[in-house]
């Protein structure tokens, strides 16, 4: 079942349930605002949708064009160098002015077990050329939520969306003690502005979750980094109760473990939110492609557009 409660001229919540699984959308920034089975919510968020308008950490959005950072907030691409917004020190972070998590979006169509939102997205920010930008999220009875993304733009730009949402499986508190395994031989190293320097492999570090490992066991549980999947593109997260499986056909994932996260605005239940209460997984190309050719990466242009879809399982164990 598929409600659409509208909240005031400019937002809408839709709340999709099936058996015992609900999830909640609101139509600012495409948010993620809940996921949960019974009364148990994984996802970290606000009570309204008003705090999600400035609050940082981009809580449950839906970026795009292009997630994660950019170097020195500029590339180069067929010989024209395109200029970002320095938004995060001499970083272009989430798409700066541009970022799609931050816009309104409109609801397209919905059915039973399913909402399609629509942005249209003008040239903005130094990224190049239109959007039109789609995110359809799908629940199922088995705890499955689907989030498919679609993208197309009226001049050639690099395109990297994803989903921002926190997670905690125990409902709250510290995420240390969840227990993580990411199918991924390799990671990206990172410089002090968080910009990959080398692609390494994760064997014998502190960044190997090829068998599960508890978050804070190594590193202080502080993890800001681009794990690449191998052959099986799967991230499992156990907390006391519950697990969350994770798949997708994008090449990586940003593990970030929210050791910056905070507000001066209380989250759900009017509880304040503190760093290393959420983790994220945030399904990826490598973060500063358009400056690395050696990096995967994706471009659209027109008549060629971008889909992809990433899958999250909530489990009781």
């Amino acid at each position: 079942m598929t409600e659409i409660n509208k909240i005031d001229d400019k937002a809408s919540e839709v709340v999709i349930t099936a058996g015992d699984y609900k999830a909640s959308i609101y139509t600012y920034g495409a948010i993620l605002h809940s996921f949960s089975y019974k009364d148990r919510d994984i996802v970290l968020g606000y009570d309204s949708y008003e705090p999600y308008l400035t609050a940082p950490g981009h809580l449950g959005e839906v970026v795009g064009p292009f997630a994660n950072r950019i170097a020195d907030a500029e590339f180069t691409m067929d010989g024209t160098r395109y200029v970002l917004d320095k938004n995060d020190g001499k970083n272009n972070l989430h798409s700066g002015s541009k970022n799609f998590g931050s816009k309104f979006w409109k609801i397209a169509e919905t059915d039973d077990n399913s909402v399609k939102l629509t942005l249209e997205s003008p040239e903005a920010g130094g990224f190049p050329g239109s959007h039109h930008a789609e995110i359809t999220y799908s629940l199922t009875d088995k705890g499955a939520l689907s989030l498919h993304y679609h993208v197309e733009s009226e001049k050639k730009c690099p395109v990297n969306m994803t989903n921002h949402a926190y997670f905690n499986l125990n409902g709250s508190g510290d995420i240390k003690n969840h227990k993580a395994q990411l199918m991924c031989p390799e990671y990206l190293d990172v410089d002090e502005g968080l910009i990959p320097i080398a692609r390494l492999s994760v064997k014998d570090t502190p960044f190997d979750f090829t068998q599960p490992h508890l978050i804070g066991e190594r590193r202080d549980g502080k993890y800001d980094h681009c794990f690449i999947f191998g052959d099986e593109k799967k991230v499992i997260i156990e907390g006391d109760e519950y697990r969350l499986e994770m798949t997708t056909d994008l090449p990586a994932v940003h593990f970030y473990t929210a050791s910056s996260l905070s507000s001066n605005v209380a989250g759900k239940g009017g509880k304040m939110l503190y760093p290393f209460e959420g983790f994220a997984l945030e399904t990826e190309f490598f973060p500063d492609f358009p400056n690395h050719p050696e990096y995967e990466g994706a471009y659209t242009e027109p008549g060629k557009a971008f889909d992809t879809t990433t899958t999250f399982y909530l489990i009781r164990k």
